[in-house]
């Protein structure tokens, strides 16, 4: 995508003022912004490397790198968070910043993505969808911690859009949403916290009455949490929401920053800001799995049973439920498992941002393009030797045992998706000193949540 400047330039004598690219005078044009390879291909995104791309990424850690900032941070471990859907007129037309396909089948894709990934780091929260159509608001799933009930709504949601024209849907109204949502939020218990999410095509929105004025002031009373983000364009009343709840919104440049801003954003629980008077004791349960030979009743909603041989059994009313974790129909007591509350923890407990390694130039200036004679390049050669540390080789990464800041072999291909520089990539914990190449250190923090080279000095 070309980015062109708006910058204010004068194009006359007497200082008339005209944008850079009425004049023409902007540096980024057709010529200087698309280029070819040898072969006639055009580039996308040359300027940018995969090692630009993944030090992007790892910037946007530092930025809430908590661990390295020694600030005291304080997460909700429930969660109750509804996604608000638009489903209008405008999000039925084609963006080619979003292939393939309309904006609502590429926000239903991305979703059912988000669910799973919701549920695996939030294990003892609750999620719900809304989705605004026709100017008028309808809860498409209850907030609930039962992820297969969502993807069902989901799919029934993108084949009623699939059947109807193009041009319906209607119009959009952000405060029939927001009203729907924060009266549900608004019965939900005060120890968790309550957010909105809100996924807008439209660039105008149709209300009954004035947002700011009249459902602004019973968000912030109930401290329900609203971020926004745009697929078209901002609008100023999605960004006030956004700044008065202290939520977030972001405006859509293309799939990957959508995919980004869902999965990687809205998926960890936003840090506190207000001051915490005191701590509420949540009681919790841990049930008992039973097999029998005869199928019996289990509760699977609140408002659904079913038949199975396999059950949880409620330590508090021994009535019994279909899985794991959920609150209990009788007596709404709070059923987990162990492994739910440790992966609850890691988001108190971050991994601190690895120190990236200096590249060096002997390596990072030689590509197998480059093989020029009397050309003085460092060689590194291992052995059979088990290496328990990094400080015995700081050229092989102590996750995956991979030669790390190392020239491209030969033989690779010329089209493969590591650009060059990211195999010279190399990553220092600061705490244990290992060193770690750029995949293990992506897995690390976004899925593990946990340094083998810590864990390995602790026992």
């Amino acid at each position: 995508m070309v980015t062109v400047s708006a910058a204010a330039v004068p194009t006359g004598p007497d200082g008339a003022v005209a944008h850079r690219w009425e004049s023409g005078a902007g540096e980024a044009n057709w010529d200087s912004a698309v280029q070819e390879d040898d072969e006639g291909n055009i580039l996308i995104n040359q300027s940018l490397s995969s090692a630009d791309l993944i030090r992007q990424r790892r910037f946007r850690q530092e930025q809430t790198d908590y661990s390295q900032k020694r600030k005291r941070v304080v997460r909700d471990m429930i969660r109750y968070l509804y996604v608000i859907i638009d489903a209008s007129r405008w999000m039925r037309a084609k963006d080619p910043i979003l292939p393939p396909g309309s904006k609502i089948d590429v926000t239903l894709a991305l979703l059912r993505d988000f669910i799973q990934e919701y549920y695996d780091q939030n294990p003892l929260s609750h999620l719900g969808f809304v989705v605004l159509r026709n100017g008028e608001a309808e809860i498409l799933s209850q907030l609930s911690s039962n992820a297969k009930s969502h993807l069902v709504a989901l799919d029934a949601l993108r084949v009623l859009v699939a059947s109807e024209a193009p041009n319906k849907g209607g119009e959009f109204s952000l405060q029939n949403g927001l009203e729907v949502a924060g009266r549900s939020l608004g019965h939900q218990p005060r120890h968790g916290s309550r957010e909105i999410v809100v996924l807008v095509g439209a660039l105008s929105t149709c209300d009954p009455s004035n947002i700011l004025t009249d459902t602004l002031p019973r968000l912030q009373a109930a401290n329900v949490r609203v971020s926004t983000f745009a697929l078209s364009a901002e609008m100023h009343v999605c960004r006030k929401l956004a700044q008065e709840t202290n939520g977030i919104m972001g405006v859509c440049l293309d799939k990957p920053h959508f995919r980004d801003w869902l999965l990687g954003g809205q998926c960890t629980p936003p840090p506190k800001t207000k001051t915490i008077e005191g701590c509420e004791m949540v009681s919790m349960g841990f049930p008992t799995r039973i097999s029998e030979d005869v199928p019996a009743l289990v509760h699977a909603t609140r408002d659904t049973k079913l038949l199975s041989r396999t059950a949880y059994v409620c330590p508090q009313c021994q009535a019994k439920q279909s899985q794991l974790p959920t609150d209990c129909v009788v007596c709404g007591l709070k059923l987990v498992l162990a492994p739910h509350l440790a992966r609850s923890f890691h988001h108190l407990f971050p991994v601190p941002v690895f120190e990236e390694f200096a590249i060096d130039k002997c390596l990072s200036s030689r590509t197998k393009d480059s093989t020029t004679k009397g050309e003085s390049v460092a060689v590194f050669r291992m052995d059979n030797s088990l290496v328990t540390k990094s400080c015995d080789f700081d050229r092989c990464c102590f996750a995956c045992l991979k030669m790390i800041g190392t020239i491209l072999k030969p033989n690779e291909k010329k089209n493969e998706k590591k650009g060059p520089g990211e195999e010279a990539l190399r990553f220092q914990c600061p705490t244990c000193k290992n060193v770690f190449c750029a995949d293990c250190d992506a897995f690390l923090h976004e899925t593990l949540h946990n340094c083998p080279g810590c864990l390995l000095n602790q026992s």
